[in-house]
């Protein structure tokens, strides 16, 4: 709880700082300020280990709106990260304020209430808090067409999709009497116990899966997803694709886990359904793409549809393959994207051809790009074939037919992610300009390629970890 405060302070203060400077020079408060933040979130994991926590935390938030339990600070240690990594990639930028920056930091904070709410009122203001700065992010580039094109429809698809999550959410109070997860869960088990449906949470269940597909860009509310990360701002697209994401997936998680349980027989099928669905439309329209932007975009939501088995996983192996799985898609689509950023420099588009030659100019460049999408491919020895895997054996007595899905998902990717490689290393043409690297930029890219490689080869350092209490 102490590292939220520590951002919502820190995002105010970097914010007014930063008004009369240049963007860069934020990095020098923001990147320490996630570090200071992430201490605090390893210490306060500790003390739920040892069922220590803070007088002050107790008795100045209620446990019936937050829990700051061991799930939520697990994903928001990999928020934190991913957004670090944002920071520390993505830092070549002369826009004048610290805007951007601070508004990511709330978004983050909003992000937070997303993992450790334990009130469907806290779900609805961590949704609002990270999405209303995404509005402004993907319109930031004034000048672009293609970034205000972005924002419109980002705004008004996700003011739809926020009707609909709270229609769900009067329907749930309609029928249990309260918003609170454990009284939800509570009285959902009476009524099934007493063997009474109840029309109103059931109604209410469906309107929250549409309202959190939509968050997730899953299968049929993806829609604005490809559009939306084509037409923002690179930095503003590997946000959305990671952060935002962790945030999503965490709340998706511990809402159908800990609230809605014990109803997983009614909405099990429709989930697998649209996981099924997100992974089959995400990855044969990624491999139509000629944009490698918009590859990636579409990448992402087949991505979001491998998340979406976690969920229908028992609660604690999901857990796992989701913490896992997340953390791998971050550190490799960050890698991804910051080269895709690179080498479009000077460029009309982000095409494929960006990366001619790019194997012949730069070796350490060439084995980031084969190692991160060999991750987002789920290749043996990398963090995502771990993810992966621990997915698919979470699924695999329980949904045989969407592992078989999810199989051939993974075959038809490998043609889009290694379709770059034949740009890189085989192409007679050279169309990438020389690439000078910060030294920030290499420590997050070791950071990043770090992670790819020890979780990939030692999935343990991550499985093995005393999350919940013993």
């Amino acid at each position: 709880m102490t590292s939220l405060l520590i951002l919502f302070i820190g995002a105010i203060f970097v914010l007014y700082y930063g008004i009369r400077k240049a963007e860069s020079k934020s990095l020098f408060i923001t990147i320490p300020l996630l570090v200071v933040a992430l201490g605090f979130l390893i210490n306060d994991w500790k003390g739920v280990i040892e069922k220590n926590i803070p007088d002050w935390q107790t008795r100045l938030v209620p446990a019936n709106m937050l829990v700051w339990d061991s799930t939520a600070i697990a994903f928001s240690i990999v928020l934190v990260l991913a957004l670090m990594m944002v920071f520390g990639l993505f830092s070549r930028n002369n826009h004048a304020g610290a805007d951007l920056p601070a508004l990511m930091l709330f978004s983050v904070c909003g992000g937070m209430l997303m993992t450790s709410f334990s009130n469907l009122i806290m779900l609805f203001l961590g949704i609002e808090c990270l999405s209303i700065p995404l509005y402004v992010l993907a319109g930031s580039k004034k000048s672009d067409l293609a970034s205000n094109e972005s924002a419109v429809k980002y705004f008004l698809m996700g003011a739809f999709s926020t009707a609909i999550f709270l229609m769900g959410c009067a329907f749930i109070y309609g029928g249990s009497g309260s918003l609170e997860l454990e009284s939800i869960n509570r009285a959902i088990s009476m009524l099934s116990h007493i063997g009474i449906k109840s029309n109103l949470i059931s109604a209410g269940v469906m309107l929250l899966m549409a309202g959190m597909l939509f968050k997730v860009s899953a299968f049929p509310f993806h829609f604005w997803s490809p559009d939306v990360y084509d037409g923002s701002p690179n930095r503003t697209t590997v946000f959305m694709a990671t952060v935002v994401k962790i945030a999503a997936f965490a709340a998706f998680f511990r809402l159908f886990n800990y609230g809605l349980n014990d109803m997983k027989g009614f909405w099990g099928m429709t989930l697998a359904i649209s996981a099924a669905a997100t992974i089959i439309f995400g990855n044969i329209s990624a491999i139509r793409q000629h944009s490698f932007k918009r590859t990636l975009a579409y990448s992402s939501v087949a991505h979001a549809g491998y998340m979406l088995m976690a969920i229908l996983a028992i609660p604690v192996d999901g857990f796992w393959a989701l913490l896992v799985y997340l953390l791998a898609y971050a550190s490799s689509a960050v890698c991804v994207f910051y080269l895709l950023d690179r080498t479009a420099e000077g460029k009309a588009g982000f095409d494929f051809e960006n990366f001619n030659g790019l194997g012949k100019q730069s070796k350490w460049l060439s084995l980031l790009l084969v190692v991160s999408m060999f991750s987002m491919a789920g290749i043996p020895l990398t963090a995502g074939f771990a993810g992966k895997y621990g997915l698919f054996s979470g699924i695999v007595s329980s949904y045989p037919w969407l592992l078989i899905i999810a199989l051939l998902g993974s075959a038809i990717s490998i043609a889009y992610y290694f379709r770059v490689f034949k740009n890189a290393f085989f192409s007679s043409e050279n169309g990438t300009t020389k690439i000078s690297i910060g030294m920030l930029e290499v420590v997050f890219l070791l950071i990043s390629l770090m992670i790819t490689l020890v979780v990939g080869c030692w999935p343990a350092v991550i499985t093995s970890l005393q999350i919940f209490p013993g």
